[in-house]
């Protein structure tokens, strides 16, 4: 399964890009995701903060949602603006 993921604000810092394209198995949940990130790569740990939201396909959703083929993932941090 394909999913397109982005990053914002520190957590692309973090992540030291912006986005990526992954395989990923079918049927996983956001939590899987994050699970399946940090053990490629420790800096996704920023990712378990609570304050991070998953957000599938331009919508705020609950980490345990199912993702399907296709699907963009961004992960929002918290940031202030004006």
């Amino acid at each position: 399964m394909a999913l397109n993921i982005r990053y914002f604000a520190a957590l692309r810092d973090r992540m030291g890009m912006a986005e990526q394209s992954v395989d990923h198995g079918a049927g996983k949940t956001g939590d899987a995701l994050v699970a399946w990130l940090i053990s490629r790569d420790p800096a996704a740990l920023a990712l378990t903060e609570p304050s991070v939201r998953l957000i599938i396909n331009d919508e705020i959703a609950p980490r345990s949602q199912a993702l399907r083929d296709g699907d963009t993932i961004a992960f929002c941090p918290p940031f202030s603006g004006g």
